[in-house]
């Protein structure tokens, strides 16, 4: 094994805790933790699904999916709605509070891409997607 191939999972996981710790830093500001934004972020791109599809999406498990779901309703950021064909099963709902927290989280998100980006050579936003989706 060469350096190149030793530093690259140093270098991956440094990407990713960077990015983490400075986008966290941001919506601390608007009262949300990362994980609530990733929340957030399925609820809008998926409304409506159930807590089981959310646990899925965010790859976490149910435990803390519960807890954090039960504290985001806590916090008025999200309903939780019986779903019309079966009311034993509950549908997961942005509320207005939290439609606005992810439009102002997600904009910091935006932000940070385009500083991330505006570090590297024009055109390798897409290479490095291509890229890091490989990784998965």
């Amino acid at each position: 094994m060469n350096l190149k191939e030793d530093r690259f999972p140093i270098l991956l996981r440094g990407a990713w805790f960077g990015m983490n710790k400075a986008f966290r830093e941001k919506i601390i500001k608007l009262g949300l933790t990362t994980s609530q934004y990733t929340i957030l972020r399925c609820l809008s791109e998926n409304p409506g699904i159930s807590q089981d599809e959310l646990t899925r999406l965010i790859g976490g498990n149910k435990n803390n999916a519960s807890a954090l779901v039960k504290r985001m309703v806590g916090a008025k950021l999200i309903i939780k709605r019986p779903k019309k064909a079966d009311k034993r099963a509950y549908q997961l709902l942005l509320c207005s509070k939290g439609k606005s927290a992810y439009r102002e989280a997600n904009t910091e998100a935006i932000e940070l891409r385009k500083n991330v980006i505006s570090n590297l050579p024009k055109a390798s936003e897409e290479e490095l997607i291509t890229l890091l989706n490989k990784c998965l």
